[in-house]
């Protein structure tokens, strides 16, 4: 059995979360478990429960130097078993997010090669529908969005997402969804 794993994820508002909803719902079996996420650090296991509190803490700071970012979609593309769309607007801003939660200091994240954010639309594990669900997907064109809080999953060792917090950018509150596993 795999170990409880973490991850850093924005979960941007989206122009087209209708469309987009109705695709999930139709080829996703994980669909009630995440809306659609760019992911900003990489799935990592921390060995306490102190550990899980210094990332969070860390979120926590580091948050507070970011506003609200325009973000704009382009092209969807299949990788692995998943449907991303590639950025078009606000890549720099994601990738000044990345740097500052992967930065230095007590807390250390795997790190990418270079980082590049993508839209996660979702998980289709069978080939064929993964291929109708692209072009569906294709069709929604361009989305438009909004990124104003960074968030922190759960990942199960069966591949399952839960939501742990959410640290809307700026200083202020940090919105927990249950008490931290490890």
């Amino acid at each position: 059995m795999r170990a409880l794993q973490f991850s850093v994820v924005v979960l941007p508002k989206l122009d087209s979360e209708e469309k987009i909803g109705q695709i999930r719902e139709k080829y996703d079996p994980w669909y009630y478990q995440i809306s659609p996420y760019i992911p900003v650090v990489a799935p990592f296991t921390p060995t306490t429960l102190d550990d899980i509190e210094n990332v969070s803490g860390h979120i926590s700071l580091a948050r507070r130097d970011f506003h609200p970012v325009a973000v704009s979609f382009r092209e969807c593309l299949e990788v692995d078993d998943r449907l991303v769309f590639l950025m078009d607007r606000g890549r720099e801003e994601l990738v000044g997010l990345q740097r500052s939660l992967a930065g230095t200091g007590s807390v250390t994240f795997p790190g990418e090669a270079e980082y590049e954010p993508r839209l996660v639309i979702g998980r289709v594990p069978d080939p064929h529908r993964r291929s109708q669900a692209l072009a569906d997907a294709r069709r929604v064109g361009r989305i438009l969005g909004v990124v104003d809080s960074v968030s922190l999953l759960e990942i199960e060792s069966e591949g399952e997402m839960r939501l742990t917090a959410n640290y809307p950018f700026g200083i202020g509150r940090v919105d927990y969804a249950g008490p931290f596993r490890v």
